[in-house]
């Protein structure tokens, strides 16, 4: 059911977006901005369901809305949004600010049929750092989209328990693994995983592949374009089986806990370490605010071989059917947004690097993935060159696969659901 409500909605988005075939007229399209009492009423549809970011956006909005009479921003936040922001395209209800993952093949198909607002001449831009703002560049060179945070991939750490039992950052796999044994043979559960929601299934495997496979991403392109299997390929098979190893040292009841409970256990001390992402990091300070964490990339068999999973996060739009009072409205919000300060609200309350000049982080604890990201050991994430349905497909496969940890059978669902999906 997941695949084809995916498939479908894909489809209504593709025939909307052809221009003449939809029965919605780029004139007649629908955009939520509406005056209430003189005051322009704009919705800000953001995508992340993390407590952390979304205090962080709440706290600028309410700031801005103090300052500015005339305007008012109302953050609409809802489960599965993704989706939601697809079918509301497709029926022509497009929000008037949005945020998005501009360097996903999504994005890029919004941008190519005009319904992201061209941003390149707008101030906010004059404010972002520039290798943050090349990854958001379009193919037509322009920029449809403010970066505002990036994110990453790693294992967060309890600085508590590690010193508590002489534990030292591992910077390779087998160093990792044998931090995990001497925490099991303590009775401490070395990591909390969580697997009830195939996308956080999905973070880790993205995670995990990058880590130890740096050609693993090609490899499913390879598998899409037909060119090989994966059940052939000695990288992939590796990511299963150290996979499959690292599920031994996880706790439990993998499958059945959900990313908040995960993130609120290893707050409170039930895991010495957790795999997730930056969004993560003002949550848990969040549940436990005198939590003590550090982050590490997942390691590989040497630091030089090792990669993380980065690309940007938050990122905000704008509707190309806005009208121009509309658009006017959301280039000051934008504006607002990129000011330094205003950015690093955020950045306090998100925990993850900003895209905005200016803003100091709290890099705390985290310099080991900096340092990995700054040396430019990094990959971006898969829907960014592989089409988001055949992604979100192997998250589904990988859950099975965290399950029963059948190596063999994992390699084939992969080959077989690529080969499905693409077809469809």
């Amino acid at each position: 059911m997941r695949k084809r409500t995916a498939a479908v909605l894909s489809m209504i988005l593709a025939i909307s977006m052809t221009g003449c075939s939809s029965g919605v007229k780029p004139e007649e399209e629908k955009t939520n901005g509406k005056k209430d009492d003189g005051v322009l009423e704009i919705e800000f549809f953001q995508q992340k369901m993390e407590e952390g970011p979304q205090k962080g956006y709440q706290a600028i909005i309410d700031k801005f809305n103090e300052e500015n009479s005339d305007i008012r921003i109302e953050m609409n936040t809802v489960p599965d949004a993704g989706t939601v922001l697809t079918s509301r395209i497709a029926s022509g209800d497009i929000p008037v600010l949005f945020s998005d993952y501009p360097t996903q093949q999504q994005f890029r198909q919004k941008v190519e049929n005009g319904y992201v607002q061209d941003l390149s001449e707008q101030e906010c831009l004059k404010n972002v750092e520039e290798s943050a703002l090349e990854m958001t560049k379009q193919k037509d060179g322009k920029y449809y989209a403010l970066p505002y945070s990036r994110n990453y991939m790693g294992v967060y750490y309890n600085q508590e328990i590690f010193e508590e039992n002489n534990l030292e950052v591992p910077t390779t796999w087998k160093e990792f693994l044998e931090v995990c044994k001497t925490l099991k043979e303590k009775s401490i559960t070395p990591i909390g995983l969580m697997g009830k929601d195939p996308g956080r299934v999905g973070h880790g495997f993205q995670c995990m592949t990058v880590a130890w496979d740096p050609e693993g991403i090609e490899a499913i392109e390879r598998a899409v374009s037909g060119e090989e299997k994966l059940e052939n390929d000695e990288g992939f098979r590796e990511v299963a089986e150290k996979t499959a190893e690292l599920l031994s040292y996880t706790n439990e009841d993998v499958l059945g806990l959900a990313d908040t409970t995960c993130w609120e256990n290893f707050a409170n001390g039930k895991y010495a370490m957790c795999i997730t992402g930056s969004y993560a990091r003002g949550t848990l300070l969040i549940a436990n605010p005198d939590l003590k964490i550090g982050v590490f990339p997942l390691p590989n068999e040497t630091q030089e071989t090792t990669n993380t999973l980065s690309g940007i996060d938050a990122a905000i739009c704008v509707s190309a059917k806005a009208s121009e009072e509309e658009k006017e409205a959301a280039y000051r919000f934008l504006d607002y947004l990129a000011e330094t300060e205003n950015a690093q609200t955020f950045c306090n309350h998100d925990g993850a690097p900003s895209c905005i000049t200016g803003v100091t982080p709290n890099y705390e604890g985290i310099e080991p993935m900096m340092d990995l990201i700054n040396a430019g050991q990094v990959h971006d994430w898969m829907a960014s060159t592989i089409d988001n349905n055949i992604v979100t497909d192997l998250y589904n496969v990988t859950q099975g696969f965290w399950s029963d940890k059948d190596i063999d059978n994992y390699l084939n669902q992969m080959d077989t659901s690529i080969a499905v999906t693409s077809a469809e």
